[in-house]
């Protein structure tokens, strides 16, 4: 008896490191790289677009808050869910953070959206002096 040949990987000489051929660009330019100043923005000053959501739940975002509040948080949504509406630790915090993001804009940009800025854009890490 005679052993089948192996079968060759689609892997088989791809580079972990180099992007694969067919991601090359051709003839891609290399775009001058502009330093931002405090005259810049970070972002574009057209207002935030909701994007088209492609799954079923939204993005997930998560923020550290001490046990005591959180156990707090619970209790006004489960004692005032019949009366006030978030049925749900998600749509609680989304109204309270949405009607925040509302104040500040009123008061610092006019009542205009501030520019988005994305994920990891913001300063990451413990603060200085906590």
């Amino acid at each position: 008896m005679t052993r089948p040949a192996p079968r060759k990987s689609s892997l088989a000489g791809a580079s972990p490191v180099a992007p694969p051929p067919e991601a090359v660009p051709a003839k891609a330019a290399p775009s001058p790289v502009v330093a931002q100043t405090a005259t810049q923005p970070a972002a574009a000053t057209t207002p935030a677009k909701k994007t088209e959501r492609k799954t079923k739940y939204p993005p997930k975002v998560s923020f550290y808050q001490d046990p005591e509040d959180t156990a707090r948080v619970r209790g006004a949504i489960l004692h005032t869910m019949t009366t006030e509406g978030p049925r749900n630790l998600s749509q609680f915090i989304n109204q309270a953070v949405m009607a925040e993001v509302e104040r500040l804009e009123a008061k610092y940009n006019g009542g205009q959206p501030f520019p988005s800025v994305g994920a990891r854009e913001l300063p990451q890490g413990r603060p200085m002096g906590e």
